[in-house]
C-alpha cells in the first residue's frame, strides 16, 4: 500500500497536469471570448446611440424591400422550375 505522501506514478502525474492546463487554457479562452463579446455590445450600443432613428428605420426599409424582391425571384424561379418538372412528367 503507498502513502499518502508517495507521488502519482509519473503517466498519472503527466495525465493531471496535461488535465490542468487544458482546464486553465480553456477558462481563459472563456474569459477572452466573454471580452470579446462585451466590447462587440459596448460597439453595437455605441453605433445605436449614434445612429439617427430616420435613418435606421430607412435602412430597415431598404433591407425589407430587398428581402422581398429576392423571395419574388425565388418563387419566380421555384414557378418556372414546377413547370419544367410537370413537363418533363407529361413525356
Amino acid at each position: 500500500m503507498r502513502d499518502v505522501e508517495d507521488p502519482p506514478p509519473p503517466p498519472l502525474a503527466a495525465n493531471v497536469e496535461m488535465t490542468a492546463l487544458q482546464a486553465k487554457l480553456a477558462a481563459e479562452n472563456l474569459c477572452v471570448a466573454s471580452s470579446n463579446a462585451l466590447d462587440l455590445i459596448r460597439t453595437l450600443r455605441l453605433s445605436i446611440l449614434l445612429t439617427d432613428d430616420e435613418l435606421i428605420r430607412a435602412e430597415e426599409e431598404e433591407e425589407a424591400l430587398e428581402l422581398f424582391e429576392t423571395s419574388l425571384q425565388a418563387e419566380e424561379e421555384c414557378r418556372l422550375l414546377e413547370a419544367k418538372l410537370m413537363e418533363l412528367r407529361r413525356r
